[in-house]
């Protein structure tokens, strides 16, 4: 009989639920079991973090066990109960109790699926979908400032002065970027 393990009845009567809750959690992978023994430690990180209890409503204490059926202190954690998570912080890395790195799984799955949720609701968008929008834009107002020389030329020719050319070059100009404001050339979407 090992030092590190409990049975599933004892398991059950320190948990205050069933045997066939703490086997649920057995198959699941919640609880580590060696062979049909329960892991002391992944039992206790369990119950420690367990989620199956009504909200408010503590199981019963069990009284404590006579002490000599008291497990031993168990040392270093086993090796199925330490996730190993290398931070994105360079080369460094941290070492994370089961629970936490389950934790931080479970985070990461909610921001995943709130990304999910913001694009559909057209909440974000994608990057590449903005740069070619812009590239668009960019391009039109290019073409339309790039084609008034060869369209006014000869008005341009006209002017005796250089403040005459200057007043006519700023009339041209703001006249083609609010055609292009004007006429719907902006192919962004709302809101962008």
């Amino acid at each position: 009989m090992s030092n590190d393990t409990i049975t599933q009845s004892e398991a059950a009567r320190r948990a205050g639920c069933s045997r066939t809750t703490i086997q649920k959690h057995l198959a699941s992978g919640r609880i580590i079991a060696d062979g049909s023994r329960v892991n002391l430690l992944s039992f206790n990180e369990w119950l420690e973090t367990r989620d199956d209890v009504q909200n408010g409503v503590q199981p019963d204490v069990q009284p404590p066990l006579h002490p000599r059926v008291q497990p031993a202190p168990t040392g270093a954690p086993a090796p199925e109960q330490v996730a190993h998570i290398v931070s994105s912080q360079g080369d460094q890395s941290q070492i994370l109790s089961f629970n936490a790195a389950r934790t931080l799984e479970q985070n990461a799955k909610a921001r995943l699926k709130q990304l999910e949720f913001d694009e559909r609701s057209k909440e974000v968008v994608e990057v590449a979908l903005v740069a070619a929008t812009i590239g668009k834009e960019y391009a039109a107002v290019r073409r339309k400032l790039l084609a008034l020389p060869a369209e006014h030329s000869p008005s341009i020719h006209r002017c005796k002065t250089v403040a005459d050319v200057q007043e006519r070059l700023r009339v041209l100009i703001t006249r083609a970027l609010e055609e292009l404001t004007a006429d719907g050339g902006s192919t962004l979407p709302k809101g962008v």
